[in-house]
């Protein structure tokens, strides 16, 4: 009896925790519908397109590719207790907690490194002047809307100070890109993989900064205002600079981050478990794709960036194919990644 209560407490605790990310789930999902129906309208294609539409074509490809597996890939397959199949009743459940891990891991991280972001706006605006306390900045919601540093740069560019007040806006997203640096750095070390949920909080990590400073290049570099618009009016130079070099840059860190660090995420946190990498692929894409950058559509209704939003509304559907767990070169990286971290 007294062995049975440390498990009734994890039990507890798990249930909670998975309440909360679920309630979290759904007011994210709130917070898309009352943003714009629309998107919200696109949101349930995708989650339809993500549990239906893409398995059933990738097992069609499968199925039509039959006796193409040889003896390693049958050993990576999904390991079966006495040969029997998972029940649905625990897939369901396994399913429901690594959304429920998934969406509370992003609302950490968001709002720590939203929170990085507009500190480092503030901390660098008092070295230098500009103001006195760091840590007087605008606390915005928990879903990060209304989040500024509180530096009044209206004051510095009336005086003059236009390079002081580029400086100070190049401050968060340098943090951020320094912060992508680091993470994308840590993952590549081997001996990360033998520790699937630290590599699963630094992933994550990577992809938010990653995602933040790439939809502040590729749907607000013509602001006026925001980092982007403070720093091209302070330095005086054309925002299709920041536009053109951001946006190559940021693409060539999304090939990467889909390439490596993607399928090795996939093989070292949920190794053998093809639903849960499903659900991992398509919430990596609609985080990026829809999240941060799909919403802009409403937000910034502007050419080019309402033409950014729609272009992100379109890779939320083509990254999850390209990228899905039955894609053969996805599965050699993953088995690469598997084996190497069983040696």
């Amino acid at each position: 009896m007294s062995g049975s209560i440390p498990k009734i407490i994890l039990g507890s605790i798990t249930f909670f925790l998975v309440a909360i990310g679920l309630f979290l789930l759904f007011a994210i999902t709130m917070e898309v519908l009352e943003t714009s129906r629309v998107l919200c309208v696109i949101l349930g294609i995708f989650v339809v397109y993500s549990a239906c539409i893409l398995p059933a074509i990738d097992r069609r490809v499968e199925r039509s590719k039959s006796g193409d597996e040889d003896t390693g890939n049958r050993r990576y397959r999904v390991k079966k207790e006495n040969g029997l199949k998972i029940q649905k009743r625990r897939r369901y459940w396994d399913l429901i907690s690594y959304l429920a891990l998934l969406t509370g891991t992003f609302v950490v991280v968001y709002l720590v490194v939203l929170l990085m972001h507009e500190l480092s706006h503030s901390l660098l605006a008092v070295l230098l002047g500009a103001k006195q306390d760091p840590l007087d900045i605008v606390y915005g919601s928990w879903i990060g809307s209304h989040w500024d540093e509180n530096v009044d740069y209206t004051s510095l560019f009336a005086t003059g100070k236009g390079t002081l007040a580029a400086t100070i806006a190049c401050a968060g997203p340098f943090s951020n890109i320094l912060l992508f640096i680091i993470t994308a750095w840590i993952l590549s070390i081997k001996a990360m993989k033998n520790h699937p949920r630290i590599f699963h909080c630094i992933f994550w990590t990577c992809i938010v900064t990653f995602s933040m400073v790439f939809e502040y290049v590729y749907t607000r570099s013509f602001q006026a205002h925001d980092d982007f618009g403070n720093i091209t009016h302070g330095l005086g130079i054309s925002p299709w600079w920041i536009f053109i070099t951001g946006t190559i840059l940021g693409i060539i860190a999304l090939y990467y981050i889909i390439t490596q660090l993607l399928p090795t995420y996939l093989a070292i946190v949920i190794p053998n478990n093809r639903l849960l990498q499903y659900t991992a692929v398509s919430f990596f894409s609609f985080i990026i794709f829809l999240f941060y950058i799909g919403l802009r559509i409403t937000n910034y209704p502007d050419v080019p960036e309402w033409w950014c939003g729609v272009s992100g509304i379109a890779a939320l559907f083509i990254v999850p194919f390209l990228a899905s767990p039955a894609r053969g070169w996805v599965k050699r990286r993953m088995k690469a990644d598997f084996w190497e971290r069983n040696l």
